[in-house]
């Protein structure tokens, strides 16, 4: 028989031939397009258009345009927008071509102007005149050399240096014309081909969309269709959503810079709007590369400084505006791609494709994310590149708290806790971290020196937390200038069952305790041991929380439990078992096993436990228990009676219980009638067998008796909360959370009974709800008056026994 303390199997590791294959396979793949370049480069552009465009042919289908046509069309459309473009670039170019040789005098004389900007000539002139100087020194030197050599060889009678030889230059001939045709066509045959093949393959990815998508699932998804048609989906809203935005974000970015560079006054203004929006689809470089030559232009034009800093000011204002507003409100996470997946991936594309990759970089290294995503052999692709955490926060919390590093671990405590709140953060997040280590403890019980460091460690985030939620909760007091009070006392008492894992886990639960105005103290494993539990100091105690990160905690917590029973009766023990497998779980089960008040899963709810035990102890201790105090009772039973509710069951009331439960989707529902002792319940529906069996509980019990009390429809949805009810055992017992009742109310204002539905678990239960259960109320309550009369002969029983009421209280 397996131990279940022991944790789950873990999955066989993949073996290393397939790693291999993987690794294999991505190096073809990397060499493929490398060496396929010049096919891979069109294909990849001609899908990235067909990306952009599949939104305009399917509205072109919608108006029932057949698909060649809606194709040909959007094709059409975007290459004559490319066109236009191309022709407003080029026409700006060549402007600036002609103006280039008048700007040579602006730079002259501004060259001029820094040399002689200070005094002695200035810094340029300093560095020139040295540099020449130190060239003459070195002419001078070598000439020197030069005629000491030659008179030393004629006072040795040495022949002369020879002379030096003629210089003889070759001239190629003219060029012939095709020579000429083929020095000017050859480099642009590349660029057009490239944008024919192009054109072609965004022609036939648009027509033969639907069956190149089925062709791609039947050759990627290997039987599975749903997971394949899920990555395409993926990739291309993705992508699509990619383009989108970043054309949006990119003519939001080019367009006002345009405008204010003309108005600045730099030269050809369009051409450098365009520019900044086209080069900002390359990542992070291009914004740098569209200020440069706007910055470079202004330096020739202005005779002056000031059209610099207005075009510098000016890309920095857009890129700040651009980055910190417009791109988080269109983009959010739209790429799923890490800062620097981008960057690697621009380099990456760079290297195999050269200018090209550097715009498809994103795009791609997006559709790699996505294939990572589904296809487990490439599971590493999506770590690497992709922005989600790859790590849960409890696992990044236990990483930091087995590291040691307490720095980042108080780190991800604050910023959980701030976003959310220190319960949840010790519930959902550093509760699970410490099972995580109890298991890892569990699997490998030979070193225990990390569970040291890791209860260690966590104990210190909670005093650091504790501090943290002081310094917030003092300056909200400070600012409503109301000081804090502190728990007076300490009523609950959390003890660690076994480990320093277990302390640990007690600290927390004794943190938010204390934040919920329950005060608690924290003792170690040690107290509970068999020599120091006789000697627990139980003085002033009301709960005591035994915490346990053990699978099993019902060997080690029955005998703690029963010891603790003996020596405290009055005492409430709870058990928290925070690693107990949360399929399959009874809690009550597990308290009767172990001979405690409850047994708890999670923090929130113990916490909630203890503080209704706490308020129901505070409650009878006070002597201020909420009893249901019934004015003209004696009239009020008089009319009970003589409605015949007193006594007896009545079987028709149990039909009508139970379309009250289907109508308000409530387990039980009740039509109960208050008399003098008792509480009785002609008709219910859902009741326990105990109670169904008896049909009545003592009125000191009695929940529906505050209804008949106040004559007014109340609603608990949460009873454990509600004082009118913490205390009362028949909610106790029962486990009832959820009461709502309205008074069963005669025609001259006598509140009898109620109609009520209950619940085992918190509800809401909204106005409207509240209206129709005191109508279905009245209703009934109109009938039974009603049934009353005719057995009466006529005669209304409710007004003679208000006569007969006003005749003995006048004698």
């Amino acid at each position: 028989m397996v131990d279940p303390a022991l944790p789950p199997a873990q999955p066989a590791p993949p073996p290393a031939g397939s790693s291999l294959f993987t690794a294999g396979g991505i190096v073809l793949a990397i060499g493929g397009l490398y060496f396929g370049r010049d096919i891979f480069i069109p294909f990849a552009v001609g899908i990235l258009l067909s990306f952009a465009l599949t939104p305009l042919v399917n509205w072109l289908r919608r108006l029932r345009l057949p698909r060649i046509a809606a194709s040909l069309i959007a094709v059409t459309l975007a290459f004559v927008l490319i066109g236009g473009i191309t022709y407003v670039v080029g026409s700006q170019l060549v402007q600036l071509a002609n103006n280039l040789p008048s700007y040579q005098t602006t730079i002259t004389e501004k060259i001029r102007a820094l040399q002689s900007s200070a005094t002695g000539g200035g810094v340029v002139d300093k560095v020139t005149t040295t540099i020449e100087d130190l060239s003459k020194e070195i002419s001078g030197a070598e000439k020197d050399a030069e005629k000491a050599a030659e008179q030393a060889g004629s006072a040795l009678g040495a022949p002369p240096a020879p002379q030096e030889p003629i210089t003889v230059r070759l001239e190629r001939p003219e060029s012939q014309p095709l020579e000429i045709i083929q020095t000017i066509a050859g480099p642009l045959l590349a660029p057009l081909a490239t944008a024919g093949l192009v054109i072609i393959f965004v022609i036939f990815i648009l027509l033969e969309q639907e069956d190149l998508r089925d062709r791609f699932i039947k050759l990627a998804g290997a039987g599975d269709l749903q997971k394949s048609t899920q990555a395409l989906n993926d990739a291309a809203a993705r992508v699509s959503r990619y383009l989108l935005m970043q054309l949006i974000v990119n003519l939001t970015y080019g367009i006002p810079i345009g405008i204010a560079l003309y108005f600045i006054g730099v030269p050809n203004a369009v051409l450098w709007g365009l520019l900044a929006a086209v080069l900002r689809f390359i990542p992070y470089l291009g914004p740098f590369l569209a200020a440069t030559f706007p910055i470079a232009l202004a330096v020739a034009v202005d005779p002056g400084w000031s059209m610099l800093l207005w075009v510098v000011g000016l890309f920095l204002l857009a890129e700040l505006i651009s980055n910190n507003v417009i791109e988080p409100w269109l983009y959010g996470s739209s790429t799923g791609l890490s800062s620097l997946a981008i960057i690697m991936a621009a380099i990456f594309w760079t290297t195999l494709w050269g200018p090209v990759g550097l715009f498809l970089a994103t795009p791609l290294t997006v559709c790699l994310v996505v294939i990572g995503r589904y296809v487990p052999q490439l599971e590493f692709l999506g770590v690497l590149l992709g922005s989600d955490p790859v790590l849960a926060p409890e696992e990044r919390l236990y990483q930091r708290l087995l590291a040691g590093n307490l720095e980042e671990a108080v780190e991800i405590a604050e910023d959980y806790v701030d976003e959310h709140s220190s319960r949840q953060f010790y519930d959902q997040v550093a509760i699970p971290a410490l099972r995580l280590a109890e298991n890892d403890r569990q699997r490998s019980t030979t070193d225990t020196n990390y569970r040291r460091l890791v209860a260690t460690t966590a104990t210190c985030v909670v005093r650091e937390i504790e501090d943290h939620i002081r310094d917030k909760t003092s300056s909200d007091e400070a600012d409503k200038d109301q000081p804090s009070t502190p728990a007076p006392n300490k009523p609950v008492l959390c003890i660690a069952g076994r480990t320093e894992l277990d302390r640990a886990a007690a600290e927390m639960l004794a943190q938010v305790l204390e934040e919920s105005g329950t005060g608690a103290r924290v003792l170690p494993p040690i107290a509970v041991s068999e020599g120091a539990l006789a000697q627990l100091d139980l003085t002033g105690v009301e709960v005591v929380c035994l915490s346990y990160l053990h699978p099993q905690p019902q060997v080690f917590a029955r005998y703690i439990c029963r010891r603790l029973r003996r020596r405290a009766p009055h005492v409430k023990l709870v058990v928290c078992c925070w690693n107990a497998p949360p399929q399959g779980t009874h809690t009550e089960d597990m308290a009767r096993q172990m001979s405690t008040d409850a047994a708890i899963l999670s923090l929130e709810l113990c916490v909630d436990q203890v503080n209704a035990w706490r308020a129901q102890q505070q409650t009878a201790s006070d002597g201020s228990a909420l009893t249901a105090t019934i004015d003209d009772e004696h009239e009020r039973l008089a009319v009970l009676h003589q409605l015949g509710l007193a006594g007896g069951r009545r079987h028709s009331f149990d039909a009508i219980a139970k379309r009250v439960a289907e109508a308000f989707g409530a387990p039980i529902a009740l039509v109960s009638m208050i008399t003098d002792e008792q509480q009785l319940m002609p008709g219910a529906q859902g009741l326990p067998p105990d109670l169904d069996a008896s049909r009545q509980v003592p009125r000191e019990e009695s929940v529906c008796g505050h209804v008949v009390a106040t004559d007014e429809v109340i609603v608990s949805e949460d009873v454990t909360k509600d004082p009118r009810f913490t205390n009362n055992p028949l909610v106790l017992e029962k486990g009832i959370r959820f009461y709502a009742g309205a008074p069963l109310r005669t025609s001259s204002g006598l509140a009898l009974g109620s109609l009520c539905v209950i619940d085992m678990q918190p509800r809401e239960f909204s106005d409207a709800d509240r209206v129709r259960l005191q109508e279905m109320a009245d209703s009934l309550m109109a009938q039974l008056e009603r049934d009353a009369e005719e057995r009466s002969g006529g005669k209304d029983p409710v007004s003679g026994s208000e006569r007969r009421q006003t005749q003995d209280a006048s004698s």
